[in-house]
């Protein structure tokens, strides 16, 4: 079972329509046979018309613990790639660039970026519909043997780089 992690833009917005979201999704996920690690669920944010902020106490008990779900899923995937969040941004980074894990970011419809963005640089893979992200994870890393065969080529083309960097950094 392909497990996701499912990251959004959380702090500033109305829980409301943050836990909305999230359990649309985990529904979605879930009916095409994902496995959903939540963290809107796990935080169990409670869905009302306040404006989400975590308190650092609060923080110091879910980074740790997002970071556990990180680490156990095969895929991470930005549900909210066109608002501005330092907790996805940090989520995406730790997945992408210290697990190297795959990461898909699914944009509104019609609002995916400019060509020239990053974003299509560095992502595994930007859609703009679940649908098309469950396509892509279930052709690309739907079985362990995918899996494998996608990490390899990952340290492939990324250990040796990335080693004479690590060394670079000695200079």
């Amino acid at each position: 079972m392909i497990k996701i992690y499912p990251c959004r833009s959380m702090t500033g917005r109305i829980k409301e329509e943050v836990v909305l979201e999230a359990i649309q999704d985990k529904e979605f996920f879930e009916k095409v046979g994902f496995k959903v690690l939540c963290p809107v669920i796990a935080e169990n944010v409670q869905p009302t018309k306040q404006v989400l902020c975590s308190s650092k106490k609060a923080m110091d008990k879910f980074w740790p613990r997002d970071k556990e779900m990180i680490r156990e899923v095969h895929v991470v995937v930005d549900m909210t790639p066109g608002l501005k969040s330092e907790g996805v941004a940090h989520e995406l980074g730790y997945a992408r660039y210290n697990l190297w894990k795959p990461v898909v970011r699914i944009y509104p419809e019609n609002k995916l970026p400019f060509p020239s963005s990053v974003a299509w640089f560095e992502d595994d893979y930007i859609c703009d519909s679940k649908i098309e992200a469950v396509e892509y994870i279930l052709r690309v890393h739907g079985t362990l043997f995918h899996r494998l065969i996608w990490r390899l080529k990952m340290l492939n083309r990324s250990l040796i780089k990335w080693l004479i960097y690590q060394l670079g950094e000695f200079k």
